[in-house]
C-alpha cells in the first residue's frame, strides 16, 4: 500500500484548464527536507549543486510565486481565486478542505520562510525573483501556451541560462514557433534557453544531485497527421529511489486508440508494488459528457485508466494469473489486495465554466463515486493554485 515517505514537496503555482489566465498549469518540486530559504541562500553563495528545484510546466510563474510569498504562513486560504469565482462555497475554509484528502499527504506552507517577516527578510518580488533563479530545470509536458507562458514572460528575470527538457516534438515546437525571433526573441541562439530532448522509454536524465527524470509520450487530441503528443514525467529521488509521476494534458487510451497510457501503467506498476510511488498528478478536465473532449479526461475515463494500473499491479503480483480478466472484473473489486489503496491522485487541469457551481465539486463527487464502485481505495485530491503538499 502506498505510504507517505515525505521525500517531495510539490507547490501548485497554477492548475486551471483555462480559459482564465495566470492560473494555468505550473508546479515546483523540491526535496521536502530542503527549505526555500536554504535554496535562496545557496544560490546567493553560488553553490550550484544545491539547486534542487524543478519546474514542471510553466503556465504560471513569477506572479504566482510572489502571491505565495506574500501570503506567507497563512494557515487558511485568504482568498483562493479558483474558489471565489463560484457561488457554491459556504466558506473559503470549508471549500478548501473539501477538496483535500490528507490521509496520505500533508498540506504545507513552504514559502513562510522567505517573506519580509521571515529571517531571510526579502520583499515578495525580491524573494520570488531569487526562487525563479533557483530553478535548475524546466520540464515541459507539451508546447501549448497554457503550459509555457510563464517561461516566456518571466525570461527577462533569468540571471543565468535555463535548461528546458521534454520530448523531441515539444523541443522542436518551442524552437521553431516560440523562441524564434518573431513571437519572442531567439533566446536559444542567445544561450539563455537551452533545450534538451528526452527520448521516451530510453533516456533517464540526471537533474543536479537530486533527481533522475524519464519522459513518456501520451495522446492529447487529433491533429492533421495523427495524435498530438503530450507527456508524463517520472521523477525519481536519487538517494531513496522514491518516485512521483506528473502528467501533462492527456486523453484515455480508449479515446485515442493508442497504448501510450498502458505502457506507463505497466512501467510504474512495480514501483507501486514496492511502495516507491505514492502520488500521481493527472488531469480531469470536465465532468462526464459526450465527445468532443479535445484530448482531455473525464472522471469515467480517468477511473478507466486507474483500473488499468490496478490490473497491471495484480498481474505482476500474481504472475499474470488474472490476465484473462477485464480491468472492471469483480476479481479485482472483491480482492483483499488493493494495490492503489491510499494512492494520492492529485487532479489538475479542471476547465472553468460560467456557472455558479465549481466544476471541481462535480468532478470530485463523480470520481469518488466511481472510486467506491470499483473499490480502488484511492485518495483523490483536487489541486488548487497556491497549495503545497509533502508527498
Amino acid at each position: 500500500m502506498p505510504t507517505n515517505h515525505k521525500r517531495f514537496e510539490l507547490s501548485i503555482l497554477g492548475c486551471s484548464g483555462g480559459p482564465i489566465s495566470s492560473r494555468t498549469c505550473a508546479y515546483l518540486l523540491k526535496p521536502a527536507n530542503i527549505s526555500y530559504s536554504e535554496i535562496i541562500l545557496s544560490v546567493a553563495e553560488e553553490r550550484g549543486a544545491r539547486k534542487p528545484l524543478l519546474a514542471i510546466d510553466a503556465g504560471a510563474g513569477l506572479t504566482a510565486i510572489s502571491e505565495l510569498v506574500l501570503e506567507g504562513d497563512s494557515k487558511n486560504p485568504k482568498d483562493n481565486f479558483i474558489i471565489s469565482i463560484y457561488d457554491d462555497h459556504q466558506s473559503q475554509y470549508e471549500e478548501f478542505n473539501f477538496y483535500q484528502n490528507t490521509g496520505n499527504l500533508e498540506v504545507s506552507h513552504p514559502f513562510a520562510c522567505v517573506g519580509s517577516k521571515s529571517s531571510v527578510s526579502l520583499a515578495p518580488l525580491e524573494a520570488s525573483w531569487k526562487i525563479i533563479n533557483s530553478i535548475t530545470a524546466y520540464l515541459i509536458t507539451h508546447p501549448h501556451l497554457d503550459h509555457l507562458s510563464g517561461l516566456v514572460i518571466n525570461s527577462p528575470s533569468f540571471k543565468d541560462s535555463k535548461d528546458v527538457y521534454g520530448l523531441p516534438q515539444t523541443m522542436n515546437t518551442i524552437r521553431s514557433s516560440l523562441f524564434n525571433g518573431h513571437v519572442w526573441p531567439d533566446l536559444i541562439s542567445e544561450g539563455l534557453i537551452n533545450l534538451h530532448e528526452i527520448s521516451p522509454y530510453i533516456d533517464e536524465h540526471s537533474m543536479c544531485d537530486f533527481y533522475n527524470v524519464e519522459c513518456f509520450p501520451v495522446a492529447h487530441g487529433d491533429i492533421q497527421n495523427g495524435r498530438f503528443l503530450s507527456s508524463a514525467f517520472l521523477i525519481t529521488d536519487k538517494l531513496t529511489q522514491d518516485s512521483i509521476i506528473i502528467f501533462g494534458d492527456l486523453e484515455s487510451d480508449y479515446s485515442s486508440s493508442k497504448d501510450y497510457n498502458r505502457k506507463i501503467w505497466e512501467l510504474i506498476s512495480p514501483l507501486v508494488l514496492k511502495d516507491k510511488l505514492n502520488t500521481i498528478i493527472i488531469e480531469c478536465s470536465t465532468i462526464d459528457k459526450p465527445p468532443p473532449l479535445y484530448g482531455h479526461m473525464t472522471p469515467t475515463s480517468l477511473i478507466r485508466e486507474l483500473l488499468a494500473l490496478r490490473k497491471y499491479c495484480f498481474d505482476k503480483k500474481f504472475l499474470q494469473k488474472t490476465i484473462s480478466h477485464s480491468a472492471e472484473s469483480v476479481v479485482y473489486i472483491q480482492s483483499e489486495f488493493q494495490p492503489l489503496k491510499a494512492m494520492n491522485v492529485i487532479v489538475t487541469h479542471v476547465k472553468e465554466v460560467p456557472a455558479a457551481v465549481n466544476p471541481r465539486t462535480l468532478i470530485f463527487r463523480q470520481l469518488n463515486d466511481l472510486n467506491c464502485k470499483y473499490a480502488l481505495g484511492i485518495n483523490f485530491t483536487i489541486a488548487l493554485p497556491g497549495l503545497s503538499y509533502i508527498l
